[in-house]
C-alpha cells in the first residue's frame, strides 16, 4: 500500500509528490492525460510573495499581513480568510525554495503588475523570458525547474505515474477514505493508501458544469486546461463535500474565439489587451451588442472593467477603432503588427474591417442608428477632449479615418472560482465542517474564490497551489 495516493499531477501534485518523496514516503499519482503539468502549460505563471529574499535584496519592506490585507483590499473580503491568511504565510518559503532551485527570475522581479487590480507593493513574481513581446507560456518556467526534481524521483522508484487513468469516485467509511475507484485503460480498479491528497484542477472546461454551478452564466468561453472538467469536485460532492465560491466566478478581458463556436481562446496566440492603461494606452473604444460605449476604456481600475464586461449582454463588446489608431503604437493584439491584424479582418470571422460605419454595422450586426451615434458621440468628446458620458482622459484618437475597424472579444475562463472547502489542514470538510481525516486537497479543485475571493488577485493562484502542495508534502 502507498503512503500518499495523489489524485492529478498538475501545479500542486506534482509539487507534493516531489516533496512527499524526499522524505521517503512512498508516493503513487494518477493523472488521466498523457503528461504532467496541468494547468501549468497554460497559465501566465505569476506568482505573489511578501517578505522574500528577492524582496530584502531590492529594499522593499513587505510582510505575510500585507499581502494578506491587499488581497482582502482587492477582492473586498469575499476569499476565505483561513485558507488565504495560510497562503500568505507560505508564499515566501515557497518563492525562497525556486530561487533556490534556480528558477530564472526577471530582473523587474518583484513587480507591481496591472494585467488585473494591482498590488499596493511589488510583490509579483515572474520568469526572465516571460513578458512581452516573447509572451511565452510562462508556467511553464516553473514546470521545467520541478521536472528534474519529479524524474530523479520518478527514477528513483519513490514516485509511481499511473498516466490515462482517471478518477471516477472515492470509497469512504467513518470519515475516511478506504479506496479510490479509478478507470485505467478501460477498466475500472481500486487504489489504496494510507492519505489522499486531491489535486484535479478546476472545471473551467467543462461548459456544462460550469453552466450548472456559474449563477447567469453564459455560454462558456475558456482557456482552460482541457483536462479542467472538475471530476475532483464532483467525486467529492458525491461523498457530502461542500462546493462553494461557483457565484464569485470573474472572467478575463479581451478574450478572442478565433474559430467561432469552438468555445475556446488561446490567450498566447491571440489576445486583446484591454486589461489596463498602464501597458498600453487605448485608442480604441469597447462597445456592448446594443452597439453602445459601456466603459472607460482608459481611466478605470482592472477590476472595474472586469465587472463591467460580466454584465454585458453575452459577456462581451466589441473593440472599435480606425486606421490611424491601428498604426499609432503597439497593435491591441500584443502577439500580432498591424498587419497581421489586416489580414486577419479580411476573413471577417472575428475581425472586422469596413469603409464606412454603416458597412462595419452591417458586417458584426451591430444596430446602426445606436454604433453611428456612440462613434459620432466619442469623436465629439475628442474635438472638445470632454467626455460626459465616461470622463476619459486620453482623448486622441477620433474614429474617422477609414478602413474602421472591430475586434469581438469574450470575457473568458482561464480558471474556475468554485471548488471545495478544507480546514486550514487543508482537510476536505463535509457538512457540519466535519473533515475527512484523511484526504487532503490542493491547487484549483479548492477554486481561485478560496484566495482571491470574488477578484483576480495577482499569483493567488499559482502560489498558493505550489504552497500547500510543498506544504502537504513536507507535513503528511
Amino acid at each position: 500500500m502507498a503512503d500518499i495516493l495523489l489524485i492529478g499531477a498538475g501545479t500542486a501534485g506534482i509539487t507534493a509528490a516531489i516533496r512527499a518523496a524526499k522524505r521517503g514516503k512512498r508516493v503513487v499519482v494518477i493523472e488521466k492525460s498523457d503528461s504532467v503539468g496541468g494547468t501549468l502549460h497554460y497559465t501566465a505563471g505569476h506568482m505573489s510573495a511578501a517578505g522574500t529574499h528577492l524582496q530584502h535584496a531590492a529594499g522593499i519592506s513587505d510582510t505575510p499581513e500585507q499581502h494578506f490585507n491587499d488581497v482582502a483590499r482587492i477582492c473586498g473580503n469575499t476569499m476565505d480568510a483561513i485558507i488565504t491568511r495560510k497562503a500568505a504565510d507560505l508564499a515566501a518559503g515557497t518563492v525562497n525554495w525556486l530561487h533556490e532551485l534556480g528558477y530564472p527570475f526577471h530582473e523587474r522581479a518583484p513587480a507591481i503588475l496591472y494585467g488585473h487590480e494591482a498590488y499596493s507593493i511589488a510583490r509579483t513574481y515572474f520568469g526572465k523570458d516571460d513578458v512581452s513581446p516573447k509572451m511565452n507560456r510562462s508556467g511553464k518556467t516553473i514546470l521545467q525547474i520541478l521536472l528534474p526534481l519529479w524524474e530523479e524521483q520518478i527514477n528513483k522508484g519513490t514516485i509511481e505515474l499511473i498516466t490515462h487513468c482517471k478518477l471516477i469516485g472515492f470509497q469512504h467509511a467513518n470519515h475516511q477514505i478506504t479506496g479510490v475507484v479509478v478507470e485505467n485503460k478501460g477498466e475500472q480498479q481500486i487504489l489504496t493508501a494510507q492519505q489522499y491528497i486531491l489535486t484535479t484542477g478546476g472545471y473551467a472546461a467543462n461548459p456544462s458544469f460550469f453552466k450548472e454551478h456559474t449563477p447567469g452564466g453564459s455560454r462558456l468561453l475558456s482557456a482552460a486546461n482541457p483536462a479542467a472538467t472538475g471530476d475532483g469536485i464532483k467525486a467529492v460532492m458525491d461523498i457530502g463535500g461542500i462546493f462553494w465560491g461557483g457565484d464569485k466566478q470573474m472572467f478575463t478581458l479581451g478574450g478572442i474565439e478565433t474559430e467561432p463556436g469552438s468555445g475556446r481562446i488561446d490567450f498566447w496566440n491571440a489576445w486583446a489587451r484591454m486589461s489596463n492603461s498602464k501597458d498600453r494606452k487605448q485608442r480604441e473604444i469597447y462597445v456592448n451588442d446594443r452597439g453602445e460605449r459601456c466603459m472607460n476604456e482608459y481611466d478605470w481600475s482592472v477590476d472595474q472593467r472586469e465587472r463591467v464586461i460580466r454584465e454585458q449582454p453575452n459577456k462581451r463588446c466589441w473593440v472599435i477603432f480606425d486606421a490611424k489608431a491601428l498604426r499609432d503604437g503597439d497593435c491591441i493584439i500584443p502577439q500580432w503588427t498591424a498587419e497581421q491584424l489586416e489580414e486577419e479582418s479580411a476573413k471577417g470571422k472575428s475581425i472586422w474591417q469596413a469603409d464606412s460605419i454603416e458597412s462595419l454595422a452591417s458586417k458584426t450586426g451591430l444596430p446602426l442608428d445606436s454604433l453611428q451615434a456612440t462613434v459620432n458621440g466619442y469623436n465629439e468628446a475628442c474635438l472638445t477632449q470632454q467626455d460626459p458620458q465616461f470622463q476619459r482622459s486620453y482623448l486622441q484618437h477620433p474614429i474617422v479615418t477609414p478602413p474602421y475597424f472591430a475586434i469581438l472579444t469574450y470575457a473568458y475562463a482561464l480558471i474556475s472560482f468554485g471548488g471545495i472547502r478544507v480546514n486550514e489542514q487543508l482537510q476536505v470538510l463535509t457538512e457540519g465542517d466535519i473533515p475527512i481525516n484523511n484526504l487532503y486537497a490542493a491547487g484549483e479543485v479548492l477554486g481561485a474564490a478560496a484566495t482571491s475571493g470574488e477578484a483576480f488577485c495577482g499569483g493567488m493562484l499559482v502560489t498558493p497551489a505550489l504552497s500547500f502542495g510543498k506544504w502537504l508534502g513536507d507535513t503528511l
